[in-house]
């Protein structure tokens, strides 16, 4: 490359600023100077149209959008014996379990909160996990509801595709709730309710109060506190259940992936979010038909 003045040379081609110049013009249909084209001003068929994102939502998770009063919102809504292998052997051992403990659970401390979901029905029950944007204060956007329907398990994800449908996810979560009054949650006391409640109340949706609520962590605690390093879901998972994930999205990408898809439109990672929650769901029924066949 050889700088001289005003001309630019490589090899034996020589071009001068003023050659640049038009050459550019050329290229952008217009004079170089800074000023922007109105897209009125340039020949028919030379306005791009907006590309569709390559891994589309609809596509990666398979649903469907809902409205929802004056908002709408994705749902996803699967039958897990159909789109997870191990989900029928699971239903069916929550079932067996939750059908012989009846006269099993005993009104204790440690058992009270199962003892009121085996006497609420599994058709009462709605197990709920959240996806939210942080902590106290910021948007949920993903509510995962577990429940038993035509003799297995129904997984219902509700996801907002940016911050505008969070009032769609909620208000479709408080119809379920009103069909299943009865949670089921994992740390949920501390963490998911009164996240609900809270989003509820900001946006001035009404929010039924549980008939009960069983957070199976506080029911981990005391059963298995002293014999497993700690009592995380997937440490429960491993040593109760007898599974082992691979390749999950940790919880603490999850706000930065789900910020990624609203400003791309890109789902590719949001996939691993909606999946692991799918597993967290049946993770946490598949823990309590196991402390219910440990009575």
């Amino acid at each position: 490359m050889v700088r001289n003045g005003d001309v630019i040379g490589y090899n034996r081609t020589i071009m001068t600023v003023e050659d640049i110049r038009k050459r550019l013009e050329t290229l952008n249909r217009g004079p170089v100077g800074g000023r922007v084209i109105p897209a009125s001003a340039l020949p028919a068929g030379t306005d791009r149209p907006r590309r569709a994102p390559a891994f589309d939502l609809e596509t990666l998770i398979p649903g469907a959008a809902v409205a929802v009063g004056a908002s709408a919102c994705y749902l996803a809504d699967r039958n897990v014996s159909a789109v997870w292998a191990p989900g029928g052997e699971i239903y069916d051992r929550f079932a067996s379990a939750f059908r012989d403990s009846g006269s099993a659970v005993r009104a204790d401390a440690v058992h009270e909160s199962l003892g009121a979901c085996v006497s609420a029905g599994d058709s009462a029950l709605l197990f709920v996990d959240l996806e939210t944007c942080g902590f106290s204060g910021t948007p949920v956007f993903l509510i995962g509801l577990l429940f038993v329907a035509d003799g297995g398990f129904q997984v219902v994800q509700l996801l907002a595709r940016d911050h505008s449908e969070e009032p769609a996810i909620l208000e479709n979560f408080a119809r379920h709730l009103d069909e299943r009054p009865h949670l089921v949650t994992f740390n949920g006391k501390t963490f998911d309710w009164p996240f609900l409640a809270d989003r509820a109340t900001h946006h001035r949706i009404k929010l039924r109060r549980p008939t009960g609520h069983c957070d199976l962590l506080h029911v981990a605690r005391r059963c298995y506190r002293k014999l497993l390093p700690d009592c995380k879901l997937q440490t429960l998972e491993r040593h109760i259940c007898g599974r082992r994930r691979y390749d999950d999205v940790p919880g603490s990408e999850i706000p930065g992936t789900y910020h990624h898809f609203v400003r791309t439109g890109d789902a590719t990672r949001m996939r691993d979010v909606l999946h692991h929650n799918f597993l967290d769901l049946v993770t946490t029924a598949d823990v309590m038909a196991a402390m219910l066949r440990s009575l």
